[in-house]
């Protein structure tokens, strides 16, 4: 028996989902079979945080269609409505049986939410197909969303800000992730306008223009979204992993360089900063060169924590990185354009097996 998908990512309804309930007054109706939700159970095991998730299942089911059960899909929208008043979007979310089932339906007109008098907005995703992975949904969900909420042009701020584009909810210590990076920024004298997905709220998408530039802190899900505001908006974009001392003084400069604050400053501050808790330079330096002599590191993973760190073991230890490879299959030639200034042996491989044998 061999594994063929799963192994690294889940199916696409699932990143689309994380990056529906990391955004405040957004909620997903999931078309699926029952065994496929799931997605609520691991949400309250992960976050223990006492809320559900804001995802509810519309199963696929055969039944006469004057049956009040759950499945009608403009019944079950409105019930949704009805039930989370706060809801501004809405997203209808299909699974890889809803996918394969090749059901049509007709989207309804939504109700009104009370106190407002207009209904809230329904996002679909007409590019959902059986086979797509995690990561790129997500991506591309990001997207959508941010598109549905450019109505209007914000001004620009007065003073220096910029977004965080971030990993979305059930990512390994995310939400101390944007803290630190905002609390970097926050030292050079730069503002966090948004921190997106984890962290923001409808209103906030729409209020994404307002910055002076985006910071991408995980690239595979704000890579699209920064794309669309870059051409749209003429947002600039740092892209430069934040891990390890050269990475992390790296953005710090382009952040300053983009909201045009004294370089000399913010040279200062950087310094000061890293030499206080970059640990791992003064580490390198300290031990014997025999500690790191013939030492070899291969590295896997995803797209930005790959890239960092063998960024900062290859320049900042000098360890030799033989091998750095990701399963996002989707993002190969930007990763490998990456991964050959510091190692010769980047590949783009998503069979377990074949990563095994490397």
């Amino acid at each position: 028996m061999k594994l063929l998908r799963g192994v690294y990512e889940g199916p696409q309804s699932y990143g689309i989902l994380r990056v529906a309930a990391s955004i405040r007054g957004v909620h997903a109706l999931l078309r699926a079979l029952p065994g496929e939700a799931y997605f609520r159970t691991l949400y309250g095991a992960r976050e223990r945080s006492g809320e559900m998730a804001p995802v509810t299942l519309s199963p696929l089911r055969k039944g006469l269609e004057d049956s009040m059960a759950p499945g009608n899909l403009a019944r079950d929208l409105s019930g949704v409505i009805r039930r989370h008043p706060k809801t501004e979007i809405v997203i209808l979310v299909r699974s890889e049986a809803s996918l394969l089932s090749e059901e049509t339906f007709p989207l309804p007109s939504l109700l009104e939410i009370e106190g407002t008098g207009r209904p809230p907005e329904l996002v679909t995703f007409p590019w959902e197909r059986p086979g797509m992975s995690e990561t790129e949904a997500a991506e591309l969900a990001l997207e959508d969303l941010i598109q549905s909420r450019m109505q209007d042009r914000p001004e620009r701020s007065p003073y220096p800000t910029v977004n965080l584009f971030g990993p979305p909810i059930f990512g390994p210590g995310a939400a101390a992730e944007y803290a630190e990076a905002e609390r970097l920024l926050d030292m050079v004298g730069v503002e966090v306008n948004a921190r997106v997905p984890l962290g923001a709220n409808a209103g906030d998408l729409g209020r994404l223009p307002r910055a002076w530039a985006n910071v991408l802190l995980y690239r595979e899900v704000g890579e699209s979204a920064t794309l669309y505001l870059q051409d749209e908006f003429g947002m600039p974009r740092v892209t430069t992993p934040m891990i390890g001392a050269a990475g992390t003084g790296a953005v710090l400069r382009s952040v300053g360089e983009l909201c045009q604050l004294d370089p000399k400053s913010v040279q200062r501050t950087i310094w000061a900063e890293l030499a206080r808790t970059a640990k791992l330079p003064w580490y390198a330096r300290l031990e014997p060169p025999e500690t790191f002599q013939d030492r070899r590191v291969a590295i896997f993973g995803d797209f930005t924590y790959p890239l960092g760190l063998g960024y900062a073991l290859a320049r900042e230890v000098g360890l030799e990185v033989t091998a750095c490879g990701t399963y996002l299959t989707h993002l190969e030639r930007d990763f490998l354009f990456h991964a050959h200034t510091f190692t010769e042996g980047a590949f783009v491989e998503d069979d377990p097996d074949e990563v095994a044998a490397r």
